[in-house]
């Protein structure tokens, strides 16, 4: 750990927690945007607590978690796994999986540290009857993006993507050329490596890197362009997790607090004045004023801490006089196959340069010149090398899910987590449409497999339940209209000045694309907006003096 990022967490001592006036700013959950937030706001001058609630097992208080967590957590590990047999860590992993994270070992990047996701039984959430969702979660420094076989896709969102022509949705309250300059900002800061295609319905990023195709990629490049002329293959744009938590902490004015649990926001006359958490480490609960908060914990935990704080005046939710608050949940209709064929053209194995891909986008429209209104759908194309020298092919369609209102989560108040905070119940499935695009792409792999000349080994049938495809959006939506939307266009929410919810909460609608890029331009574009906003109020205090 980079010995600043120590001294942000050892600067968060329960004694200074407990003492007004530390802080200008607090942020909440140290993912990809929290990371951003944190950054951008100690560089721009503020005094920041980032309050995360990933927090590892101590030893003395849960000694069965913390074996368990040893065992399955080789990174953290490395000087004792010469001396464990490979099976009992396998055996470790897979029996703490079935009592304690029978959800969460479904996701595909559990294997690489099941002791990142969160326990199961600690963090319950109900669903409706017949509607399965899987909520996959993550606490802990960096989140999701920072585990190592978790994707790490970056794509911009194209101009029917802000405001789709479909009718389906609503627009995004800006202009669609209104996050190019945030864009880049992330990007310079991701360090993108990737190339310039010039396709209008995917815009081009700053690459940092520029990639040129291999021997393998260019064979099947050219085998899809021949099978389909009107099809742009592309490599995918991706990038390891940016140092941001490293970088504010190397401004001096971070706190970072692990194992803090967010259970609510206070406000007062309309305005955000604190966060109350129950703080793992000392074992009560805590707060601290500020005038300034961003909710960065992710989708739907942003909703839920929105739906556990109250404005005490009005005596609702944060966002509640709205018809939107926690309605519009969206995640990626998601399809696989898996496919082995001979080796590989140019006998590299692409695999070992981790989350390269060959990216078809808005491959619905392959018999098109170019996508029509239609929400559709993109694939990421993986290739490698697979037992006797053969060659791996695995395909990835992830279809864009319509926001519908139906769609939503609720607080469960009958069912608490470890922390006797009121759990999610979710209600989530897909619609007639969604389902009849599952058929196209399930066939659409099926010929991509062909055209590889590889043989299919496993093909889902079915999609997975929405959260399978672990791109979940909506539920906090922005928008020009306080009594339609959560947030105002700056992610600022209407009923609580200064406090900005940045993650994929607030999207309107979902667009075909990964979504973190998008979701940390917008945080960019917050923050800005706030220390604006914070520098004005200041210079018209002054000048009032």
């Amino acid at each position: 750990m980079d010995s600043e990022l120590a001294q942000a967490i050892a600067a968060a001592t329960s004694e200074r927690l407990a003492r007004p006036g530390q802080f200008d700013a607090v942020v909440i959950g140290a993912r990809a945007c929290g990371g951003l937030a944190a950054e951008r706001l100690t560089q721009g001058g503020l005094k920041v607590l980032l309050l995360d609630a990933g927090l590892r097992p101590h030893i003395l208080r849960t000694p069965v978690r913390w074996l368990a967590s040893a065992l399955i957590n080789p990174p953290a590990n490395s000087r004792i796994l010469p001396y464990l047999p490979s099976r009992l860590l396998d055996k470790a992993r897979m029996v703490n999986g079935r009592l304690r994270q029978p959800v969460q070992r479904l996701c595909y990047a559990w294997h690489g540290r099941p002791d990142a996701f969160v326990d199961d039984i600690e963090c319950p959430y109900s669903v409706a009857e017949g509607r399965p969702f899987l909520w996959f979660r993550v606490r802990g420094l960096r989140g999701r993006v920072g585990i190592p076989s978790h994707g790490r896709l970056y794509f911009r969102f194209g101009p029917n993507d802000f405001a789709p022509i479909d009718g389906a949705s609503p627009p995004w309250p800006f202009a669609p050329d209104e996050l190019d300059l945030w864009y880049a900002s992330v990007e310079d800061r991701l360090g993108i490596s990737g190339s310039q295609d010039g396709l209008p319905w995917l815009p081009d990023s700053r690459i940092a890197h520029r990639l040129i195709p291999t021997a393998t990629e260019s064979e099947f490049i050219a085998k899809v362009r021949t099978r389909w002329p009107g099809v742009h293959p592309i490599i995918g744009r991706f990038a390891p997790p940016a140092d941001t938590l490293e970088g504010a902490a190397r401004t001096g004015r971070l706190s970072l607090r692990q194992g803090a649990v967010v259970h609510g926001i206070t406000v007062e006359r309309s305005r955000a004045t604190g966060v109350s958490w129950y703080d793992q480490i000392s074992g009560r609960n805590q707060s601290v004023s500020v005038p300034l908060i961003f909710l960065c914990a992710s989708a739907l935990e942003s909703t839920r801490i929105l739906m556990l704080s109250r404005d005490a005046a009005k005596g609702r939710p944060i966002g509640a006089g709205s018809n939107a608050l926690g309605c519009y949940l969206m995640d990626h209709v998601k399809v696989n196959v898996e496919a082995v064929g001979d080796a590989l053209a140019g006998g590299e194995d692409i695999m070992t340069e981790r989350w390269r891909c060959v990216y078809l986008p808005r491959f619905d429209a392959r018999e098109a010149a170019a996508p029509g209104p239609a929400r559709g759908y993109g694939v990421q194309v993986y290739q490698g090398r697979s037992q006797g020298n053969k060659a791996l092919f695995i395909a990835v369609a992830f279809a864009e899910m319509t926001p519908r209102a139906e769609n939503r989560v609720m607080l469960d108040r009958s069912r608490l987590d470890r922390w006797g905070i009121p759990t999610l119940h979710i209600d989530c499935s897909y619609g007639e449409k969604e389902l009849a695009r599952v058929q196209d792409q399930i066939a659409a792999l099926r010929v991509l497999a062909d055209v590889a000349g590889s043989s299919i080994v496993q093909l889902d049938e079915a999609t997975t339940p929405p959260g399978g495809a672990s791109h979940e959006c909506g539920t906090a939506r922005m928008g020009h209209d306080p009594a339609t939307s959560i947030l105002d266009p700056y992610n600022q929410c209407w009923d609580a000045e200064g406090l900005y919810v940045t993650d994929s909460a607030s999207f309107p609608s979902q667009g075909t694309q990964n979504p973190t890029l998008t979701s940390m331009a917008l945080t960019a574009r917050a923050c800005a907006h706030a220390l604006g906003t914070r520098a004005s109020a200041v210079s018209s205090e002054m000048r009032t003096k």
